[in-house]
């Protein structure tokens, strides 16, 4: 019995070494760009670096170039030392020119591949090519990937601009009928990255870029919400409040785009130094702040219209409602908003953290 026990151990830890010596031998992957140049595909891998110290991480990246994108990664992974490996790919950069003339390509790729998942996130460089953005590292953020998902993520919670979207759902709403798709765009400005507008999709082509402001109302309008701030000048001065609760609902008729809803919000910044405890005072910034948001949700959506991107799936919701496929509908629909912004009373509370 004791030679069958330790006959077990043994083969377990031969099978633990050959694992770990499996994997130490492999290139771990976290980051990919695509590019196309001069009729090639340009694909860059970023490596996570198994000889960095201990108290460091460090990246190393690859570039090849070919006609076939499949090809092109695969003269990629040749320029390795060690097998790469997919799985752990956090984040695909591609350039304009993919957004606008190969994404329909590259996600048949991505759809197609047997060792890429589809749960990276996905953003467009701008102004800079994908595979310059990999070689963008700082002590604080080595790794230029995770830095690029860190900014998305924290962007997204602070000033809800952001689109912090996995790839699989953006072939989602690429793939349903009458929703459209956005990703966000990252740009760079000494050595660090910055979010540049959310670009819009339709056939898997780029239509347009739309700006963070209007990437604000889009999260609100989708309720993705995460305290946006708005602000009103008064005689030079600023006063700003933030949103941290919404009710709104959105309906779908042949001839209108009718949204409606209540927004909490509260206190930021009382540069006029209003008196606050007056509510006369308070319902005339309710009021003001009211026709702010409806004016502005309606200029985005004229946007959309002009640009026909339905990244807030107004043919999709008519669909469901009506089982009209008429994808063309909400392009010359009336816009009627009703939107009610409340600033908090309840002990004039400034601070955005606190949700009573």
């Amino acid at each position: 019995m004791k030679k069958i026990i330790f006959f077990v151990f043994f083969m377990l830890l031969l099978t633990g070494c050959a694992d770990y010596k499996e994997i130490n031998e492999m290139a771990i992957v976290s980051g990919i760009g695509i590019d196309y140049q001069n009729d090639e595909y340009v694909v860059t891998l970023e490596i996570l670096n198994e000889k960095s110290g201990k108290d460091k991480i460090t990246t190393y990246i690859r570039t090849g170039k070919d006609q076939s994108l499949a090809t092109a990664l695969e003269k990629t992974a040749d320029k390795l030392s060690h097998r790469a490996y997919y799985p752990h790919v956090k984040l695909v950069v591609i350039s304009e020119e993919i957004a606008k003339n190969h994404l329909q390509d590259v996600a048949d790729f991505f759809i197609r591949s047997t060792y890429l998942r589809e749960n990276f996130n996905i953003v467009v460089s701008k102004d800079i090519k994908p595979e310059d953005v990999y070689t963008i590292t700082t002590d604080e953020n080595p790794i230029a990937s995770s830095a690029i998902l860190l900014l998305l993520q924290t962007n997204a919670f602070a000033s809800n601009y952001a689109i912090d979207k996995k790839f699989y759902v953006f072939l989602q709403e690429m793939v349903d009928f009458g929703k459209d798709g956005s990703i966000s765009i990252i740009s760079m400005k000494e050595k660090d990255f910055y979010i540049n507008g959310l670009a819009l999709f339709k056939d898997y082509q780029m239509k347009n870029i739309i700006s963070n402001e209007n990437a604000s109302l889009y999260n609100i309008l989708r309720n993705e919400l995460r305290k946006p701030v708005f602000s009103l000048t008064y005689e030079g001065k600023t006063f700003t409040i933030a949103i941290f609760d919404t009710k709104s609902e959105t309906k779908i008729t042949k001839d209108e785009i009718n949204i409606a809803g209540v927004y909490r919000a509260k206190i930021m910044n009382n540069g006029p130094n209003f008196d606050i405890k007056n509510v006369d005072i308070l319902n005339t910034l309710d009021e003001d702040f009211s026709k702010l948001l409806n004016e502005e949700i309606t200029k985005f959506i004229e946007e959309l219209q002009k640009n026909d991107t339905d990244i807030l799936g107004f043919a999709n919701k008519y669909y469901i409602k009506s089982r009209d496929k008429n994808d063309k509908l909400w392009q010359n629909a009336k816009i009627n908003t009703d939107i009610k912004v409340i600033i908090n009373k309840k002990g004039l509370v400034y601070s955005i953290y606190e949700n009573d």
